[in-house]
């Protein structure tokens, strides 16, 4: 098993580092069931910070959402009913959904999310090599994920223009 140390960082950039640490751990194979972040109340800096996120998140074209809407693997399946959830939630007041709200809104158990969630990544690479990446090479996932400070889960969302995008591949646009 890894050994683990602390890392302070600020708290206006803790939603963020502790959902990069939950995103990463996920691909390790002795990973605990859960990592968990320090409960608190959700400061006003995070708040701004999850709309700036959004609206700076590089959304996928239609062509790869529709792409990736007709793979047959469970685990492209379990990310379309997730995006499904997500989009229905952009326009609510709370456009980002726990690991657990995802679950719920799909059908799936969370435990079934959470494995999707670790095997997107080299999903991607096997599969579809020709979605955004991000400016460390990486494949940009068709869901943002985010830690939010006050929660012990991965939060999910999409942006308004990845929302319009999905649903024009649902046919619901």
């Amino acid at each position: 098993m890894s050994k683990w140390i602390p890392l302070l960082v600020r708290i206006e950039d803790y939603p963020e580092m502790a959902a990069l640490v939950a995103v990463r751990e996920a691909d390790h194979p002795d990973s605990p069931a859960e990592v968990t972040t320090a409960p608190g109340p959700v400061p006003r800096a995070s708040v701004d910070a999850d709309a700036a996120l959004l609206a700076t998140w590089t959304p996928w074209s239609v062509e790869q959402l529709e792409m990736f809407s007709k793979f047959h693997s469970a685990t492209a399946q379990r990310w379309t009913r997730a995006m499904d959830a997500c989009c229905e939630a952009v326009s609510s007041e709370r456009p980002w959904l726990s690991t657990a709200e995802v679950a719920a809104r799909t059908g799936m158990d969370v435990n079934e999310w959470r494995d999707a969630a670790r095997k997107l990544t080299r999903h991607l690479r096997a599969n579809f090599p020709d979605v955004p990446t991000g400016p460390d090479g990486e494949h940009i996932w068709p869901l943002l994920a985010r830690g939010k400070a006050g929660s012990q889960e991965v939060h999910w969302a999409m942006n308004p223009e990845q929302a319009n995008r999905w649903r024009q591949v649902r046919g619901s646009a």
